[in-house]
């Protein structure tokens, strides 16, 4: 098991999520996470909810939307500085979507795969192996 520390912009709020293997950044290209973080994409990792816990006195705020399925997402955020920690899909029960570049040593970790990539953007260059590309999600 692999923990790794992660702050949000301003240090208030501080975290850690525990992983079986060293984390690794799966691009998400939907249309949300480039509206709530304001780039072509994100960088995440599917982690349970259970190996998520905030280690600082400040506790993250929540912003709830409907995601591609219809369902609630609960995006949680510093109250400071809106950095977002992790999401919660209620189609994903178990567990939260991390926000790898937020943990420390994120420059590091490889790229596993690419989400949503039927709305990347055009000029966006496809960055990992032809495999591990889905339009959507995975298949489960």
């Amino acid at each position: 098991m692999v923990t790794t520390a992660g702050k949000c912009h301003c240090g208030e709020l501080r975290w850690e999520v525990t992983t079986a293997e060293a984390p690794v950044h799966i691009l998400c290209h939907c249309s949300a996470c480039k509206l709530i973080g304001g780039s072509d994409y994100t960088l995440n990792l599917v982690v349970p909810k259970d190996n998520c816990k905030i280690t600082s006195e400040t506790q993250p705020s929540v912003y709830t939307y409907k995601g591609d399925s219809g369902n609630d997402v609960q995006c949680f955020y510093c109250p400071k500085c809106t950095s977002h920690p992790w999401h919660y899909q209620t189609v994903n029960a178990d567990n939260y979507v991390v926000r790898t570049a937020l943990l420390e040593g994120a420059e590091n970790f490889p790229v596993a795969a690419e989400v949503y990539n039927k709305e990347k953007w055009a000029f966006q260059p496809q960055i990992a192996a032809p495999e591990s590309v889905f339009a959507t999600v995975p298949p489960s």
